[in-house]
């Protein structure tokens, strides 16, 4: 018997997905070598459009949250502004190397919380959620 994970949990397990897809960001043009082109835009994509994150009700924090939607208005800039590009001309663009310095602020930021237990949930990083003996 297996058990599903709370709506808690799978909050947790999905802002640390996006904190890895930071880190591919970060990583400048190394970060588009890394997950290719498509990861580099869909990747972050499909995680921020999670529908706690848009209506500010995931286990962001307020600050996290803003900046992983600046974040991904430089991703859809970046993407309308370099239409059916191939690698290399993305990267000639500089869009990676203008995009890293953000995407090293927002992992900054996610770390100075910690990051969730993928396992069990937490209040915050570090802090399980204790059950009251009556429930």
């Amino acid at each position: 018997m297996t058990n599903e994970p709370s709506a808690r949990l799978i909050e947790q397990r999905v802002r640390n997905r996006i904190y890895e897809i930071l880190e591919s960001l970060a990583d400048c043009d190394a970060g588009v070598d890394l997950i290719g082109i498509n990861g580099y835009f869909h990747l972050f994509d499909d995680f921020l459009h999670h529908p706690s994150i848009e209506s500010g009700m995931s286990v962001l924090s307020k600050d996290e949250r803003a900046i992983v939607l600046e974040i991904a208005d430089f991703l859809e800039a970046a993407c309308a502004a370099t239409p059916d590009f191939t690698r290399a001309e993305f990267i000639e663009s500089g869009w990676p190397r203008q995009i890293a310095p953000k995407a090293r602020d927002a992992r900054t930021l996610f770390l100075r919380r910690g990051l969730f237990s993928e396992e069990f949930d937490e209040s915050e990083p570090g802090q399980p959620i204790v059950l009251s003996a009556g429930r």
